[in-house]
């Protein structure tokens, strides 16, 4: 079940792809570049989730549940000011909305209206 999820959440999370991609280049944001931490809570447990941003333009995604159950998926990535895209290993391409604040040591993934993950640089 919390691989299932997992799988919906990282989709999810990549899943705001819109017509007027502004995307067009294979820039990265240099301020993205390194290791970002979260933890999220789906049916009572609870996942530490880490994305890496390598300045190649590959990356990685981790989840480590409190059960000990881990996820592990490396993608390539490239970004604007506002969006950042990854393509995972199926080439399946996914967009998603982000923010970078407190001196760039914070990253906010903008899912939908009502999503958002919020990271911080480890």
């Amino acid at each position: 079940m919390k691989k299932l999820f997992l799988l919906s959440i990282v989709f999810a999370l990549f899943s705001c792809s819109s017509g007027d991609d502004d995307n067009n280049s294979n820039s990265t944001n240099p301020d993205l570049v390194g290791a970002w931490f979260t933890t999220f809570t789906d049916d009572g447990s609870t996942a530490e989730q880490t994305f890496i941003f390598q300045s190649d333009g590959t990356g990685s995604v981790s989840n480590l549940w409190d059960d000990g159950e881990t996820y592990y998926s490396e993608f390539t990535w490239s970004s604007t000011a506002t969006k950042i895209t990854m393509s995972n290993i199926d080439d399946e391409e996914e967009i998603v909305d982000y923010e970078l604040s407190n001196n760039n040591n914070t990253l906010v993934f903008n899912v939908n209206e009502n999503e958002t993950y919020i990271f911080t640089r480890i």
